[in-house]
């Protein structure tokens, strides 16, 4: 990679590595070439197609060229609510929430990603799924299934909701609301047959 001060030469589509200044360049006919606020002038070359894949949290920064990405960002999905011994049935745990798009607009710099695990199933309880988070983009954990005691048969909300167990009430998808949805609200459980209801998934409601 060559550095030079660039006082006089003029480049027309022609490829150079960087430059110590832009003086004397003609960048309006030049091509693969990018300016920083620092007015150093490099080339990108071709820019391909690729995918950058996170399964723990991290930094994602552009490559050099790329303007726009697509995402996709899933947050974690929500434990089961427990039963006794059967009867009544716990809830299911919602699935997490389901964000994509195309066209994201992205500058050189580190973008933060998060990705959100999945929440727990328990004798006397269960927990939501977490948020992933990519940029200003944020997936939400799914909502705990609901459980056979009394205290907490209710579903919760979230990215897509937990089914209720039984007497409860089933929890709300795309809690916070985004567009488009990022999922389903969770399932009513069955009360004739005591059987808790499914959670919610990225484009169903839960079952019954």
């Amino acid at each position: 990679s060559s550095t030079e001060q660039a006082t006089t030469t003029i480049l027309i589509d022609g490829i150079a590595d960087s430059f110590s200044n832009t003086s004397g360049i003609d960048t309006t006919n030049s091509i693969n070439l990018l300016t920083s606020t620092a007015g150093q002038v490099s080339s990108c070359g071709a820019v391909a197609n690729a995918t950058t894949t996170f399964t723990s949290s991290g930094t994602y920064t552009p490559p050099c060229g790329v303007t726009s990405v697509d995402y996709l960002v899933v947050a974690g999905g929500a434990g089961g609510g427990p039963n006794n011994n059967n009867t009544p049935g716990g809830g299911g745990g919602g699935a997490g929430g389901f964000r994509t798009a195309t066209g994201f607009a992205v500058t050189a710099q580190g973008y933060t990603v998060t990705v959100g695990g999945g929440g727990s199933g328990a004798t006397s309880g269960s927990t939501s799924g977490a948020d992933s988070v990519f940029s200003t983009i944020t997936a939400t954990g799914g909502g705990r299934g609901g459980s056979w005691d009394p205290s907490s048969p209710g579903g919760g909300n979230g990215g897509s909701g937990g089914g209720s167990a039984f007497t409860g009430t089933a929890g709300s998808g795309n809690t916070p609301s985004a567009t488009p949805s990022q999922g389903s609200n969770g399932g009513e459980d069955d009360d004739t047959n005591q059987a808790g209801g499914g959670g919610g998934g990225a484009s169903a409601v839960g079952g019954a």
